[in-house]
């Protein structure tokens, strides 16, 4: 079945049709469909911030199904961060009512006269107003909206941050999961969308009942067993903070420091401690978001491994109850908290080396941090430093370049690099930017990864291997996404196998792949994705690190004296995936994989 695409222009009306064939089968759909669109539809010469630029949701062949952790979606533009393809994914239920209402893709183009917000019934597709709801966060906005339409409805919504322009907004689906890393909020509050309601009533049939039921079933046996997916299920990301801390990744005052804190550990178990409510996805084996108790009838996000290392270790804030209330306002406001943390930490040391004379954000300074938050939910006729991200701020303070925690305009987030050799890798040689989490490449972070990865495993700090497992990472990401598999079940608990992902995604769409059709599936998006940073990003395909964390070894901790080889592991990764020694796809690697250069 050909993929199913609704265009909203927000200037001209709607319209309806299906992708060619081809872009099924060579790409499946979700991440697949949104690389593919954005390669040969969106002009070259297209600004981020212009009203053509495309604003595209998408929710893979598994989405709608009636099984777990398959209801999340992804949301793909050209990204005002760093001009080449930004994303963002989100768990949940959305993608699901996006599939079951009649459509596989989303794409919204143009520029509304006023906030608006989208209703999607089916075939009914209307524009509201969303005068009333301008001014409230993504909690209160999703929650107006579903009292409008009915509860039935799904909602993805800006916050203030969006509204207010901040470089870094995101999109927040359900009022509960943050659509990471930053960029295509931006987009969207460009456009004057403040949301978009789905309500589908249509299960998504499978073409193999038993095939499909039987690998979910494998997984979810897996899940009860695993003391990785129990340890999940108990604490969420909270888990990965421990070896993070034992390996030396969670280094203080934006790198300068290796030195561990008793005071962050303490956070760390107070937090685990707590009360805590499961929000995570209907049905899912492995819940993985959780709200936590502050006092009685209060609740906030479970603060997670990106909030812990970005704002606990990176700004120093080690106060548990500030903690809470920053995973709360970054979630409310619609912050990506990596994204706001590396501004954040990038201004506390510029003040600190006196290049920044606002003095307004010592390190560590919780109640600071919090007002600075909250400033950024106000729009004001000329913008605040803060808002504009860590990749620009870095050009406007002398030498701040070199410490600045961004590759290529996106944010890193909070864990060292330099006491994880494959995280390192993943960040430089990412094709958004420098997010690791575009491979999800956590094994240097699980006790027992799997049996399924490539190569013998090894320690963070080791060389062997790294390589061959994080292209492994790449394209089994690429295709969990592709498909509308969860990325947090597949990846950051490893409890999806290549088999059981193959056998869910030709039970659901009667597909016959291959486990090679499958790779090469992968690997087509991510040559697409790394064709389209080499012609259009900002900062072109330069894969480094910034020069702290590329130069300047740790002087304590584990991981002391250690720099990762990234020459020589750049050179080894650009020869096993087919391309040059600058990095961009040979010719005769695109003919090889069907890509038109």
């Amino acid at each position: 079945m050909a993929l199913r695409t609704l265009t909203v222009d927000l200037e001209r009306g709607h319209a309806r049709q299906q992708l060619p064939a081809v872009v099924e089968r060579d790409y499946l759909g979700g991440r697949g469909a949104i690389a593919w669109l954005l390669w040969n539809y969106l002009p070259p010469d297209t600004p981020p911030l212009a009203p053509e630029n495309l604003l595209i949701f998408a929710a893979g062949p598994l989405a709608g199904t009636d099984s777990f952790a398959t209801g999340g979606f992804i949301v793909g533009t050209r990204s005002p961060l760093t001009g080449a393809i930004g994303y963002g994914w989100a768990q949940g239920h959305w993608g699901a009512g996006l599939r079951c209402s009649g459509y596989d893709i989303l794409i919204i183009r143009g520029e509304a006269r006023e906030w608006c917000y989208l209703q999607i019934d089916g075939d009914q597709v209307r524009l509201r107003s969303a005068a009333h709801l301008l001014g409230r966060d993504t909690v209160e906005t999703d929650a107006r909206i579903r009292a409008e339409l009915g509860d039935d409805y799904r909602v993805v919504a800006l916050g203030a941050a969006g509204e207010a322009n901040v470089a870094y907004a995101s999109i927040v689906g359900e009022g509960r999961y943050m659509a990471e890393p930053a960029g295509a909020g931006a987009i969207m509050a460009g456009k004057r969308l403040k949301a978009i309601a789905v309500r589908g009533s249509t299960t998504q049939q499978v073409a193999d009942t038993r095939k499909f039921t039987a690998a979910q079933e494998v997984v979810r046996r897996r899940v009860e067993a695993s003391p990785t997916a129990g340890a999940i299920r108990a604490q969420g990301s909270l888990p990965l903070l421990a070896r993070a801390a034992e390996w030396g990744a969670l280094t203080l005052q934006n790198g300068r420091s290796g030195d561990s804190t008793d005071s962050l550990a303490a956070a760390r178990t107070t937090l685990a401690a707590r009360p805590r409510i499961s929000r995570g996805c209907a049905g899912c084996p492995m819940p993985c978001y959780f709200d936590s108790q502050r006092r009685p009838g209060e609740t906030a996000p479970l603060p997670d491994l990106e909030i812990l290392a970005g704002f606990g270790a990176r700004c120093g804030i080690s106060n548990p109850d500030a903690l809470l209330v920053i995973a709360d306002r970054c979630l409310r406001l619609g912050l990506d908290p990596a994204a706001a943390s590396a501004a954040v930490a990038f201004l506390m040391e510029c003040q600190d080396e006196g290049l920044n004379q606002s003095g307004t954000l010592p390190w560590g300074d919780d109640e600071a941090v919090l007002s600075a938050l909250e400033r950024l939910a106000m729009r004001q006729e000329k913008r605040e430093m803060l808002s504009l991200g860590v990749g620009e701020i870095a050009d406007v303070f002398w030498g701040g370049a070199a410490f600045a925690p961004q590759i290529k305009g996106l944010a890193m987030p909070g864990l060292d690099p330099r006491a994880l050799t494959e995280i390192a890798l993943a960040l430089a040689t990412s094709p958004i930017g420098g997010d690791y989490r575009y491979a999800m490449a956590y094994e240097e972070l699980i006790a027992e990864p799997p049996p399924w990865l490539p190569d013998e495993p090894s320690h963070p700090l080791a060389v062997k291997g790294k390589v061959l497992r994080l292209i492994w990472h790449e394209r089994f990401a690429a295709v969990l996404d592709a498909a509308g598999a969860c990325r947090r079940l597949g990846l950051m608990g490893y409890q999806i196998s290549p088999g059981e992902l193959l056998a869910m995604i030709s039970g659901a769409t009667g597909m016959a792949i291959s486990a090679t059709d499958m790779v090469r599936i992968g690997e087509r998006i991510i040559t697409l994705e790394r064709m389209f940073a080499h012609r259009y990003a900002d900062n072109g395909a330069v894969d480094e690190l910034p020069t702290r964390w590329a130069e300047e070894p740790l002087e304590e901790g584990r991981a002391a004296g250690h720099l990762p080889p990234l020459r020589d592991l750049r050179a080894e990764y650009y020869r096993r995936h087919g391309w040059d020694a600058s990095g961009e796809p040979t010719a005769a690697r695109l003919a090889e994989l069907g890509i038109k250069g």
